[in-house]
Parts: structure tokens; sequence; C-alpha cells
């Protein structure tokens, strides 16, 4: 049984003190790979030379919706050249978040559009983040069809998560769908189709039970399968298989 942990923060500096060993360890858990998300300029150029170092880690570089307040003149520039490497496999993470600051919509909608726009240039998927948005995300990525899209840590409920399928895009699940009160999730994770599922552990945050309120790492990635398996009422090495393939296809690894 193999798993692909679409997204966790690996560069994180709750890694600090045993990312090497952490790495090492995946195969031990059955990771064959781990997609690592920037958020910033300098976390996506760690991200990057963390893929470089290691076989079984690839990355993605952006701009979080956060962190656009801290940005430099160049940084998008600069994101945009980081993003030809060929370790880089996605433009992520990206998006848009209301839940800490919504009194600058428009700088985040317009940091989240170019950076759509440079994913269209250099002709990779993007990773987008939602948090506390309703419906603004899908009114700007309805005019991105043409790329591929993941839902990160879809937390959204089942009318958000049609317009997406319609859309063609890709839904990603973590640790939140074994809470109780994860009801959105393990909404979405009975009714996305398997062709368009992911999973994920979104470490060092949201750890799944019963490690819930503990640092997260890409191997608690099971205890998150092995609930959207059982709520869909299927072979747990199924849906590692599946959630695999569908990671591989969508970021383009091997």
């Amino acid at each position: 049984m193999k798993l692909i942990d679409s997204h966790a923060h690996l560069t994180d500096e709750a890694f600090d003190e045993d990312r090497s060993f952490l790495i090492k360890d995946l195969s031990n858990f059955s990771i064959q790979a781990v997609i690592n998300p920037g958020t910033n300029l300098s976390d996506s150029k760690k991200a990057v030379e963390l893929a470089k170092e290691y076989d079984n880690i690839y990355a993605q570089v952006g701009i979080h919706p956060e962190e656009i307040e801290d940005m430099g003149d160049n940084d998008l520039d600069q994101i945009e050249s980081l993003a030809k490497d060929n370790r880089v496999v996605a433009i992520g993470e990206i998006g848009l978040d209301y839940y800490y600051r919504s009194d600058n919509k428009e700088v985040q909608a317009r940091v989240f559009k170019d950076q759509l726009d440079f994913a269209r240039k250099v002709n990779k998927p993007v990773v987008v983040h939602t948090r506390d948005v309703g419906y603004d995300a899908y009114e700007i990525l309805k005019d991105y069809t043409d790329l591929k899209v993941q839902i990160h840590c879809f937390s959204e409920g089942e009318d958000l998560l049609q317009k997406y399928m319609d859309l063609g895009f890709y839904i990603s699940i973590g640790g939140v769908v074994t809470f109780k009160n994860g009801l959105n999730e393990k909404a979405a994770a009975a009714l996305c189709p398997i062709e368009r599922l992911m999973v994920e552990t979104d470490s060092p945050y949201l750890a799944p039970e019963p490690y819930r309120g503990k640092r997260n790492d890409p191997r608690r990635i099971i205890e998150t399968a092995r609930v959207i398996a059982d709520i869909r009422g299927m072979d747990l090495k199924k849906l590692c298989k599946r959630t695999s393939k569908n990671a591989q296809e969508f970021f383009g690894i091997q």
C-alpha cells in the first residue's frame, strides 16, 4: 500500500529539529511522495531547495493570501521564475482567505489572478486555498478552466463541491474529515468522484484523530485515508492506490 501526501508544509519551522529524519522515515510508512507548497517567496525558495535534496519531495511555489501584505515589489516575478524549475510541480498555495482579514479582498483577488495567469504561462497546475470566502474563489476560478486546479483541504458545502466538480477540478481532503464536526469534509469524501480525489495532511497542521492537537506530519495520512475509505465503503488499499494515481497525474510525477 502506497500513498502520496498531496500537501504538507515540510519547510515549516515545526520540522526544523527532525526534518531530515522524517523525510527518510516516510518509506517506512508507505509514503511514496510529498508535495510541499510555498507560502511566500522565502518559503517557496526553501520548498525548491528541499525538493532538489530529496527525490521523494516535490515543490510548489506561490504566495498564500495571508502573506500578500508582506510581499516585495518583485516577489511575484521571482515566484514566476522559480516556477520554471523542473522540481516545481504546481503553483501553490494560492487563493483567498477571509478568516483573519476581509478588508483587503481586492488585493487578495488581484494577487490570486496574477498567479493563475502565470500558471498558464508556465503550464503548471494550481493548488488553491479557500477559507471563509463563500463563492468568491469560484467566481474567479470559473474563468480558468483551462488550468488543472486542486482545491486543497476542502471544507465547503455540497453546492460548491458540485460547482467545482462541474469545472473539472480536483478535491483534496485533510485530517478534519476524521473529526466529529468535520461534516462538510465527510460529505465531500462521500460525494467527490474517486478520479478527482486526493488526500493530504496539511502538516504540521490539522492532525487527524487520534493525534488531534499534536504536530501533524505525512506519516499520519493513513488515518485520514482510512476514514475516507470507511465513508465511501471502499477497500483502503484501493483508495490509497487511486488517490495516489490521481496525485501523480495531477502533478505530473512518476
